[in-house]
């Protein structure tokens, strides 16, 4: 909820933190990305999705050209059409330079690195017809054969950890002409449908992942109810391999799903199934933040309860990256809400150091006594504000390695500096304090928003 309850202040009770409340002093044996920003090549609209390989960080979405560091707007172009790639070492771009007719929503990467799998609102790649889904050349761009078609947008792609499948969640209805609502997944050896049909009952699926040992696939969205329940699968649902719904706790606490509120984005390690999810609704959606669940029993391990929508989520071995319009931490022992204040960058830690506190904020679910994190206010960079949505947002995808955190949205500076839709950050040399200082917007906060749900205000 991006400013549900400023009207509000609760100083007095930011004050009264429970001994549980999670401290930042909790990961002193560990320090998340330095916020300083580095320069990194730049685009003219806005980034989707990225994907990290080797030193190379491939970015899609909706843009024309691409220019260097350091560039104003309109000067020392290269066209580029909705998809680049660059040196993650360097923020020099590279020359692969596929193209298509319409945004790219997505881009994952084949198990040996060698192709990449793009999904969206396109109708051709590289000049060929291709219906929302295809394939390219990691090294050179080059269309590869891939003979699959949906007939509505994909919003997210996965490969199965062993490399055999491709999982896609969207809008569509249809995959090659076989019913598929929303999800399916496609056998990469022949390029044929397998049997994964889960029936997604209505609005989306807006990111799919798979566990890491291979044993079960969950879908994120807005979708109201899967295989005919909406407990599980309201919003959320982990999936068997053949695509029967998993009878678990995983709508215990997170419920978001409906027209005003879902999950973003879902990601999967050894540790669990991670998520981050928006919400403009009381009645449809109960968390903002960032959260982790159990694969098997779909218990919440871990709840990032700050106010504020998120987009992405990038979890590493001791911290948990997202992009989001995050504005509020207080209830697991963070920065309070401030006006004219947003995140658009955030760390946590990857694991509880505490407890959540009690909610004293109207609009929003108490999750007091949840699993929480400690917020890593040590890693707050400054994201100005972009345009192209219209809903003043900045981050929208965020990736990485061992050496670097990547953002990608619609931004158009980073810390003061003109740096638009791209940015990296080095994970070594952070000497901040964890308590750090709030840095603020370039631009106050507007408590509209100029929102009008996922999937209405913008061409979804």
């Amino acid at each position: 909820m991006l400013a549900v309850a400023t009207a509000l202040p609760l100083v007095a009770a930011a004050l009264l933190a429970p001994a549980t409340t999670p401290s930042a002093r909790a990961a002193e044996e560990a320090a998340p990305a330095n916020p300083e920003a580095l320069p990194t090549v730049q685009i003219d609209g806005i980034v989707w999705d990225q994907e990290v390989v080797g030193n190379t960080v491939y970015a899609v979405g909706q843009f024309n050209n691409a220019r260097p560091a350091g560039s104003p707007a309109g000067q020392n172009e290269v066209p580029r059409s909705n998809a680049l790639a660059y040196d993650i070492t360097t923020g020099e771009l590279k020359d692969w330079a596929p193209t298509t007719d319409g945004a790219i929503n997505a881009i994952e990467a084949s198990a040996d690195g060698s192709v990449l799998y793009l999904g969206g609102r396109f109708n051709t790649l590289n000049g060929e017809k291709t219906w929302r889904v295809g394939a390219v050349g990691a090294a050179d761009g080059k269309k590869q054969a891939f003979n699959v078609a949906t007939n509505s947008s994909v919003m997210d792609l996965e490969i199965s950890p062993d490399g055999s499948t491709l999982y896609m969640g969207g809008s569509f209805t249809q995959v090659n002409k076989s019913a598929r609502q929303r999800a399916a997944a496609v056998n990469l050896a022949d390029q044929t449908l397998t049997d994964f049909a889960p029936e997604v009952a209505d609005f989306m699926v807006r990111s799919i992942t798979v566990a890491a040992d291979n044993s079960a696939v969950a879908i994120g969205g807005s979708f109201t109810s899967v295989e005919g329940s909406s407990d599980p699968g309201y919003g959320l649902a982990i999936l068997e391999p053949n695509g029967s719904l998993r009878r678990n706790n995983i709508n215990a606490v997170v419920r978001n799903a409906d027209r005003n509120a879902g999950i973003m984005s879902l990601k999967s390690d050894a540790n669990g199934l991670y998520g981050v999810a928006y919400s403009q609704s009381r009645s449809e959606g109960n968390v903002e933040g960032m959260f982790r669940l159990n694969w098997s029993t779909g218990d919440l391990d871990l709840l990032a309860d700050c106010h504020g929508d998120s987009y992405d989520v990038h979890p590493t071995t001791s911290f948990v990256y997202i992009a989001s319009h995050t504005h509020d931490c207080s209830n697991i022992g963070g920065f309070g809400d401030v006006p004219d204040r947003y995140y658009h960058g955030v760390a946590f830690t990857n694991k509880a150091t505490g407890t959540v506190r009690r909610n004293r904020v109207w609009g929003y679910y108490n999750h007091q006594g949840q699993p929480a994190p400690t917020v890593m206010e040590n890693f707050l960079p400054n994201f100005q504000l972009g345009s192209v949505t219209g809903l003043a947002q900045a981050t929208w995808t965020v990736e990485g390695n061992d050496q670097y955190i990547v953002y990608g949205g619609e931004f158009t500076a980073v810390n003061g500096t003109p740096q638009q839709g791209l940015v990296r950050f080095s994970t070594s040399g952070n000497q901040a304090d964890p308590k750090g200082e709030e840095p603020k917007d370039d631009e106050p906060r507007d408590d509209d928003d100029g929102w009008d749900g996922w999937g209405w205000g913008w061409g979804w």
